[in-house]
């Protein structure tokens, strides 16, 4: 007699299944292929060649496209130094992302002594934002027949003409040194102290400067009076303590007081 093999549900576990009337019918699980049967190379292939195409027109349209390209510049905060002189240093067309904001920035500022500092901003896709922090101008200071706008920290920044910034101090150099665009010329306690002359003079004295100059040194700046007198300053001494000075010795001899007035001496003070 012949013994059949007893059912066992187990050996069917992992296995694949599909219901059939009342009970389930047992299949083979597929084929899953690891390479592309018809021509023979991974079927995964063609994906990452799909994926590697995508990211290099990725990185060609971002940072080599005209859609990036820089067609316009905008210019802020400068009123010294003109917007086509800043943006000479920019040429339009470079892509905006491989842009050098760093070297432009500096580039700027070694070209034009009038601005302090610069900041550079990326205007997504094809725009950028410069904004212009200039120096503060003090003094018109005349060599020759020149004038030249010096700064806060008396740096040269540009040449001007006479009938320029008539609000600022005019100061002259009676030796006619020649002077620089970008050159350190005055110092800061120089121009402090011109300041402070220029400010309190009539206020201390009760008359008025109509000229400044130098005739060998900038440590001792000379003051042409509408009194027909000039007065000799110390830059290295206080302004306000010589001004005190001039006024007594203006109260006490004034009609002797022909030509000048020397307040450059501490505790003394000569006229002629």
């Amino acid at each position: 007699m012949r013994i059949s093999e007893k059912y066992s549900y187990s050996k069917y576990r992992n296995k694949e299944s599909r219901p059939q009337g009342s009970g389930r019918v047992f299949v083979s699980p597929k084929e899953k292929f690891s390479f592309n049967p018809i021509i023979n190379l991974p079927a995964k292939f063609w994906g990452n060649i799909g994926l590697l195409i995508l990211i290099v027109f990725g990185l060609w349209f971002v940072f080599y496209s005209r859609f990036f390209q820089i067609k316009e510049i905008i210019i802020e905060g400068n009123s010294l130094v003109s917007s086509d002189r800043i943006s000479k240093n920019i040429d339009l067309g470079q892509n905006i992302f491989r842009f050098n904001i760093k070297n432009t920035r500096e580039k700027i500022i070694a070209n034009n002594p009038l601005i302090g500092d610069v900041a550079i901003y990326r205007g997504i896709p094809n725009a950028l934002k410069i904004v212009i922090l200039e120096r503060k101008p003090q003094i018109i200071w005349q060599s020759g027949d020149k004038y030249y706008l010096v700064d806060e920290s008396g740096t040269v920044g540009r040449e001007v003409s006479n009938s320029e910034f008539p609000d600022l101090i005019r100061i002259a150099d009676r030796k006619n040194m020649p002077v620089h665009v970008g050159q350190h010329l005055l110092s800061e306690s120089f121009i402090n102290f011109s300041e402070k002359i220029n400010r309190d003079f009539f206020s201390e004295v009760n008359i008025h400067p109509t000229g400044y100059y130098i005739t060998e040194t900038t440590f001792d700046p000379y003051v042409q009076t509408d009194s027909g007198f000039f007065v000799k300053f110390d830059t290295a001494r206080d302004a306000k303590k010589q001004l005190s000075d001039l006024k007594d010795i203006i109260i006490a001899y004034r009609s002797n007081i022909h030509e000048y007035v020397d307040v450059r001496i501490n505790g003394w003070a000569y006229y002629k």
